[in-house]
């Protein structure tokens, strides 16, 4: 246990040394990872992101002292970078991020892992034809296991039966407010039984145990119900004040003088220097074998192929059409010309009815798992969080459907998603109080605001079939996550859409010299402003198709001002006005939640049809003009 105790004192010294971060977990942790990297692991100490790699995941990310020490043992990170925990500039951050080394993912707010992990199981299922063997291996805690995610997580693994994914739960029964007791009683190990998880139960500090244990072959996941102490070794071992605080430099010194390690900082012995040498050279050998042997990295995906073909499909033979239609049916029609894009993997939240997003072929299930379509059941958190680990791992582009309100369930995954800037995409439809009878319980009147705020994002809310085609080039032909926002309700097809325009996120459908007015909207709403300049006749009227606020913002100064012309501006949104005003003078939009009933009774209950919105206008048009 000596090398154990060694990765435990320098868990210990990064969090003292940064005077924050949580020494608890990795002191009760360190045997596991140690015998887990020195015994079982896939890694290329000389490339991270090695297909033929294992996955190591933390969901409990706050543990990650001790994925920073493993990642400096197998050459990932050096010892300044130790010394920098929890630093302005450094590589190790107080909670795991993707953008470092040694990180597959980013984690620590609780249960994201979980979903993670097994989005990175699915994707290798799917890279099952190359011959891949590989494991993810997921570590957790209690606060993990009590996240609802957790538990949806665990659910659709063993659903889908990923025989692929070994979780580790760190069982210290702790948490922040003290025992687990105090918010939880039932029997961890029947739950995974109950889901038909393979079930072992280790002592934390038992290496013969966790050896047996990680040795075995199952078809089913597995579960390690890893019983540890929380700040093992330490002054406030067992105790919740292990969780959260450095051990004080007291408290280090009696750690290391308990374990028999000199007490020097940052104190490496040459037992596990040698050790992880010999351990990083036989790595070296495997990967040189497993390179001769024929078996080659794959390349991520090659974009050239995609825009080849989305510009056959959507250049030359979409025709605008006659008869309405709803923007969620145009864009389902659309992505089913994508069948036989194999680097898809599509699903929904139990809402393939209503959101449309299969495009064909088989399901991804517990009998094939080949298929590119998954049902996620109604798990929209676990949902976003498996895309996640999907787009992760890079070799597939993930997306899923579900109403536009109800990505609110997922919205700390698709948060992460965005921080990591992850390639994936996710289809909103019911986008307004358009959906109508299911009322103010499913009209969505913030979220759009809330995606529009979140960095990274690319929101596209598309008026009519040629913009859809536009939002799906975009989905597919653009690193990053994006979102399409799509109508439960029929909407015409829009006089002068055009692709090409709609990809610099705001254009002129209508463009008139020296205007009285410019009227912006973007979706159902865009049809609304053509009855309006009707209805105003009288005064020369611009609109503009706001179809994304982010592309738009990517675009030249010269152009924002030929678009955003200096007089009055209104913008037209059956949603929240919020945001609006960095681009319109009026806004129009809702600023309370909705209410049931037919669409076209909610829309004119709430002043948004041509004859009140035109009385809006003139309004403020007429009190601008006092004021001027």
């Amino acid at each position: 246990m000596d090398n154990v105790n060694n990765i435990r004192t320098l868990c210990a010294d990064m969090v003292q040394r940064a005077n924050s971060g949580h020494p608890g977990a990795p002191l009760g942790l360190a045997p596991f990872v140690y015998v887990l990297y020195t015994e079982f692991i896939n890694f290329d100490p000389d490339d991270e992101k090695w297909v033929g790699r294992d996955i190591f995941l933390l969901s409990n990310g706050h543990a990650c002292a001790l994925q920073y020490v493993v990642s400096y043992l197998i050459g990932h990170l050096n010892m300044e970078d130790l010394m920098n925990f929890r630093q302005i500039g450094g590589r190790t951050p107080g909670h795991p991020e993707r953008k470092y080394p040694g990180v597959e993912s980013s984690t620590g707010p609780l249960g994201q892992g979980l979903a993670n992990a097994v989005g990175f199981a699915i994707s290798l299922k799917k890279l099952g034809d190359l011959g891949l063997f590989n494991r993810v291996y997921c570590v957790f805690g209690d606060g993990c296991y009590q996240e609802g995610m957790g538990q949806e997580s665990f659910s659709l693994a063993a659903n889908l039966k990923l025989d692929n994914i070994v979780f580790i739960y760190d069982f210290n029964k702790t948490t922040i407010d003290g025992p687990t007791s105090l918010s939880m009683n039932e029997d961890v190990a029947q739950r995974f039984l109950s889901l038909g998880f393979e079930v072992d139960i280790v002592d934390g500090d038992d290496l013969d145990g966790i050896r047996k244990a990680l040795s075995k072959k199952v078809s089913k996941p597995m579960v390690i119900i890893l019983e540890t102490i929380i700040g093992r070794g330490s002054i406030v071992e067992g105790s919740c004040k292990a969780h959260g605080a450095p051990l004080g430099e007291d408290g280090v010194r009696r750690l290391k003088e308990k374990f028999g390690i000199p007490a020097v900082d940052f104190y490496v012995s040459p037992s596990l220097m040698e050790k992880f040498k010999i351990l990083n050279e036989k790595k070296r050998r495997i990967r040189t074998e497993w390179d001769v042997k024929g078996i080659k990295a794959i390349t991520v995906r090659e974009w050239t192929d995609i825009q080849r073909k989305m510009d056959s499909i959507y250049k030359s033979t979409y025709k605008a059409q006659d008869a309405p239609k709803a923007t969620r049916k145009h864009f389902s029609e659309a992505l089913k010309d994508l069948k036989e894009v194999s680097y898809l993997i599509g699903g929904a939240a139990d809402l393939q009815s209503s959101v449309l997003t299969k495009i064909g072929g088989d399901d991804f299930n517990a009998e094939n798992h080949n298929g590119g379509y998954i049902n996620f059941g109604i798990r929209e958190h676990c949902m976003c969080g498996v895309m996640n680990g999907i787009a992760s791992h890079g070799y597939f582009l993930p997306y899923s459907g579900t109403f536009l309100n109800f990505i609110s369930y997922g919205f700390p995954s698709v948060r992460l998603g965005c921080m990591d800037n992850l390639n994936l995409f996710y289809v909103l439809t019911h986008d307004s109080i358009g959906l109508g009878e299911d009322g103010p319980t499913h009209q969505p009147i913030e979220v759009l605001s809330t995606l529009r705020a979140t960095p990274n994002l690319i929101t596209m809310r598309p008026c009519d079939g040629t913009e859809v085609r536009t939002s799906l080039y975009t989905a597919l032909t653009r690193e990053g996550p994006k979102a399409v926002i799509l109508s439960r309700q029929s909407v015409p097809e829009i006089p002068h859409t055009d692709m090409e325009k709609a990809r610099r996120g705001a254009y002129y459908l209508v463009e008139v010299e020296n205007p009285d007015l410019i009227l912006l909207s973007t979706g159902s709403e865009v049809q609304i402003c053509y009855e309006v300049a009707e209805a105003l006749s009288d005064l020369k009227i611009s609109i503009v198709s706001f179809f994304s606020w982010e592309l738009f913002e990517e675009q030249g100064e010269e152009y924002k001002k030929h678009i955003l012309k200096d007089v009055p501006k209104v913008s037209i949104e059956a949603l929240s006005t919020f945001g609006w005003t960095k681009y319109s003078d009026m806004q129009i939009g809702m600023t309370t939640f909705g209410a049931s009933g037919a669409c076209k009774d909610v829309y004119n209950h709430f002043g948004l049809n041509c004859k009140e919105i035109s009385k809006k206008i003139v309004s403020f048009l007429n009190k601008l003009s006092k004021c001027l």
